[in-house]
């Protein structure tokens, strides 16, 4: 071999060399980044917290602290710190209440603490019995659904509590949440009303949106909204003149632009909602509700 063919020889050996070191360093530096994103992954996913984590979260009085740390406690085995959550289920903050019922239902004192949520219903504290149907929410046990929906129609409570109530029976969604539910779109809170017709679009298996064509024409603002909202979800055709009307005369720019939108999405029929959008997409004093009318034209059925 020559002089010239060794060195050529030699070179490329090098190179080849060069390349492989790199491309193993790459890999290597590959590897390390994988075993990191492994080792991270589940202290975001139930894992990585501690005891003393937890207490200092909670020293802290931080919402967003709280949240996260008991998050990453999710399967933290730590008897003693069942104590240090238990109060947090008065917390003043709502995300509070719902993290800690959400971490204590994994616990083995959960049937206790249910049972004292369930106590507290009938009782006439309006801060503890929304905070009890806060963390009944949490724990969704269908079992809940009857004292929930005795104290729901109890007018003792507050509305906030008794919204709180009609918020935890949406949440359950068994099929025996809808009577309680349905059994107060007729309170004299009007609150009430509006959460409950929210709830009961949660509960599985139901479709009756005649309990809601009435409520179109509420006194409410708010209950007018959950309304439509309830006719369009369950596509009730027989809310459509309802509708028409309220897309015409409904003093609220925000009504009227949710009715032109449940008459589009509906699919309601061309013949009798046309003529009431097409003025709306024209003339209303809402831009919004001109733009969403012109949208509901071309979603119209026959």
């Amino acid at each position: 071999m020559s002089m010239s063919t060794s060195t050529q020889t030699h070179h490329t050996n090098g190179h080849r060399g060069n390349v492989i070191s790199k491309r193993g360093g790459r890999l290597a530096a590959l590897a390390i980044a994988g075993v990191l994103a492994l080792a991270a992954g589940p202290a975001h996913a139930g894992h990585g917290s501690s005891p003393q984590a937890v207490v200092s979260a909670i020293a802290s009085g931080s919402a967003d602290a709280i949240k996260s740390e008991l998050e990453r406690a999710e399967y933290l085995v730590c008897a003693a710190c069942v104590d240090y959550v238990t109060p947090l289920i008065d917390s003043d903050d709502a995300s509070v209440r719902e993290v800690a019922g959400w971490w204590l239902v994994r616990r083995g004192v959960s049937r206790h603490i249910f049972a004292d949520m369930l106590a507290r219903l009938g009782q006439p504290d309006s801060v503890k019995a929304r905070n009890a149907a806060d963390i009944l929410a949490s724990f969704s046990f269908p079992s809940a659904i009857p004292a929930l929906g005795a104290a729901l129609s109890n007018p003792l409570f507050t509305s906030e509590a008794r919204v709180a109530m009609a918020h935890a029976l949406g949440v359950i969604r068994r099929p025996a949440a809808a009577a309680p539910l349905a059994g107060v779109l007729a309170d004299a809170d009007a609150q009430v009303r509006a959460a409950a017709l929210s709830a009961l679009r949660k509960v599985e298996g139901f479709t009756d949106g005649s309990v809601a064509t009435g409520m179109l024409a509420d006194g409410d603002e708010n209950v007018r909204v959950q309304a439509i909202f309830t006719v369009a979800q369950l596509r009730t055709q027989a809310a459509v003149p309802g509708l028409v009307q309220v897309l015409q005369s409904d003093p609220s720019a925000s009504v009227r632009k949710r009715a032109a939108w449940a008459l589009g999405q509906m699919n309601a029929p061309a013949s009798v909602a046309a003529p009431a959008l097409t003025q709306a997409s024209t003339a209303d004093a809402s831009p919004f509700v001109r733009s969403l009318a012109r949208a509901a034209l071309a979603s119209l059925g026959q």
